[in-house]
């Protein structure tokens, strides 16, 4: 029997979850006070630790016994989709912050720091600055800005490896579009195991999703900058978190909005241009194809629960290719597979450099 200790921090939660030759034996979320989440997150990490070392205890496990760990990716350099070593380079990348400041750095530092303790080794798999897009992309009309690659790599890579065993295929052997669907929204062109093309979701690119405003024209977007006077930092913090269903509707809650639709028809107008939005970033991605099959549409994350959004979706696409619904974040699972498949010794794991 092999163990897997799977670690995935967000802002203000810790997931951890423990596998069992592949099937998930404990799966816990754990929500910190605010006394922990307000500081820095350097000073977040050896409490946060502390927590889980005790939690994995109490459900009747031991350190001692965990063959591997696995890691929610974090904010380095460019790197491309894999299953990378969590050593002493990457740690110290992830510690600087260095391309950016987010909880899902403490990830890897917890798995680096648990993993010298307890001498076990320790990887991360398809972080979201995974970057395998094709030259083309990357341009955009103004020169010395060009497009980046960050994206829910983690879960649409796991999906497409999910849809691809389940017709018998290997990722590679298979053409997929994967629209994941959450807080933000990217949709990725998945050619024989690369993610050729895809939104940048973070900085809010694409179709609005229930907080974020998606692409705005140019100029109505610097207009209404420059008329509400905000500063670049508000203007960010105001498109990714004030925007999308929040501004035109008043709720985040998809949930709910989906239950008025067809009742209220400002909602309802509001979830078809939603699915419309996500409908035409599929579109985009098909032409990365050039005209190679498409073997399926995927549409996950936790928007892919709404029937509203995804059949609104499936109306405008299905003609492409054939769509299928995995609903819900795999992020655990896709960790926990990555991390068995060089257990098992079918994938080489790769080092950061």
């Amino acid at each position: 029997m092999r163990l897997v200790l799977v670690l995935n921090l967000g802002s203000t939660t810790s997931k951890f979850a423990l596998y069992e030759d592949r099937e998930c034996v404990v799966n816990e979320t754990i929500a910190h006070e605010l006394a922990v989440t307000q500081l820095p997150l350097t000073e977040q990490a050896p409490k946060r630790q502390a927590t889980i070392e005790r939690r994995v205890e109490e459900a009747g496990y031991h350190f001692e016994d965990v063959d591997a760990i696995a890691c929610r990716g974090g904010l380095v350099k460019p790197i491309e989709g894999g299953v990378y070593h969590v050593d002493a380079h990457l740690y110290d990348e992830l510690k600087a912050f260095k391309y950016g400041i987010h909880a899902s750095n403490l990830s890897g530092m917890m798995g680096y720091q648990l993993a010298q303790k307890f001498n076990i080794p320790v990887f991360t798999i398809d972080p979201p600055v995974t970057d395998e897009l094709m030259p083309i992309a990357r341009i955009t009309g103004i020169k010395g800005v060009e497009r980046i690659s960050r994206f829910h790599a983690l879960n649409q890579k796991g999906v497409a490896r999910k849809y691809a065993a389940q017709v018998g295929q290997d990722y590679p052997d298979v053409n997929v579009i994967v629209a994941h669907m959450g807080g933000g929204i990217t949709v990725g062109a998945h050619v024989h195991g690369k993610v050729i093309d895809v939104n940048e979701g973070l900085e809010g690119e694409g179709a609005f999703s229930p907080e974020r405003a998606g692409s705005i024209p140019n100029d109505a977007l610097y207009r209404y900058g420059y008329d509400h006077d905000m500063t670049p930092e508000e203007m960010d913090h105001f498109l990714s978190k004030k925007t999308g269903l929040l501004s035109l509707l008043g709720t985040n809650d998809l949930t709910q909005l989906s239950q008025q639709y067809g009742k209220d028809t400002e909602v309802t107008r509001i979830l078809d241009a939603m699915a419309y939005q996500v409908a035409k970033l599929i579109g985009e991605r098909a032409v990365a194809f050039k005209g190679a099959p498409i073997d399926q549409i995927i549409l996950t994350g936790g928007i892919a629960n709404s029937n509203v959004v995804t059949e609104g979706i499936r109306q405008y696409v299905e003609w492409i290719a054939p769509v299928s619904v995995y609903a819900g974040e795999m992020e655990m699972e896709a960790l926990a597979s990555g991390v068995f498949d060089v257990l098992e010794g079918t994938v080489a794991p790769k080092y950061y450099k």
